[in-house]
């Protein structure tokens, strides 16, 4: 199994499933193409007023599956396939976070890396009161990427972006809402329903909720850096990173 991208349609909402519970829904490439495929699809759909991302299994999503990064680009994680997979990868969190209609991350189990990463390109996160929120780049030995701190200082502050990608501190789902980076928290068997039950309020209008999510996003994304220029300053630093990580890894092997 290599795992999929679902979507669902319920009434105005899509609703985009990430599964690949074998190992706790992390995405691969093959994932993440469909996923920018997925939102292509949904972009075409003029009567889609909303869109639920959430993932199978109770859990949202580990990250990116690494597990056949030693297969796959043997010494050299600079290499020019390496460089063109992340673009992908991340590229296919931008194309979310572009989605025209207003986008709910349904956050239960764990928010992980690249995860988190999905979670926060979200306009509003739904998630569980004991939910898990972990960057985990550094604890892994590998620089933060796809732009993460400036993806979390635009949504809570230069505090929150210290405390999960600088110092690698796990939150929780209701200590998350406490500095807003989440804005919606339910107990872990009611964040689906509840993100849906959102979703598709504001659905209810789809040619108003494409509007209003364009008057949004020029509204709100005044950052010190831009989203794209802040991946591109994180990429060449992270993938450094994977070099060195692997390094080790035949040197103690």
């Amino acid at each position: 199994m290599t795992g999929r991208i679902g979507l669902d349609r319920v009434g105005a909402v899509a609703v985009i499933t990430v599964d690949n519970t074998r190992i706790k829904n992390a995405l691969t490439q093959r994932m993440a193409r469909d996923l920018g495929a997925v939102c292509e699809e949904i972009d075409a759909d003029a009567s889609i007023g909303c869109t639920v991302i959430q993932g199978a299994g109770g859990t949202f999503c580990s990250g990116a599956d690494t597990s056949t990064w030693a297969e796959t680009y043997g010494d050299d994680p600079l290499s020019d396939e390496a460089y063109a997979d992340t673009d992908e990868m991340y590229g296919s969190f931008v194309r979310f976070g572009e989605l025209k209609a207003p986008t709910i991350a349904a956050v239960r189990g764990a928010a992980v890396g690249a995860g988190l990463n999905l979670a926060l390109a979200a306009d509003l996160r739904v998630a569980a009161d004991d939910a898990r929120l972990l960057a985990g780049f550094l604890a892994a030995g590998i620089h933060p990427g796809g732009g993460f701190f400036t993806l979390v200082r635009r949504l809570a502050g230069r505090e929150a972006a210290a405390t999960l990608g600088l110092f690698s501190q796990e939150v929780s789902g209701r200590e998350a809402k406490g500095f807003g980076l989440v804005g919606v928290c339910v107990p872990d068997e009611d964040t689906e329903k509840t993100a849906l039950e959102i979703a598709q309020h504001v659905a209810r209008d789809p040619l108003v909720a494409r509007r209003a999510k364009r008057s949004f996003n020029l509204e709100t994304q005044s950052t010190p850096l831009p989203w794209a220029a802040a991946l591109e300053v994180e990429r060449g630093v992270q993938l450094w990173t994977q070099a060195r990580r692997l390094r080790h890894q035949r040197e103690q092997a």
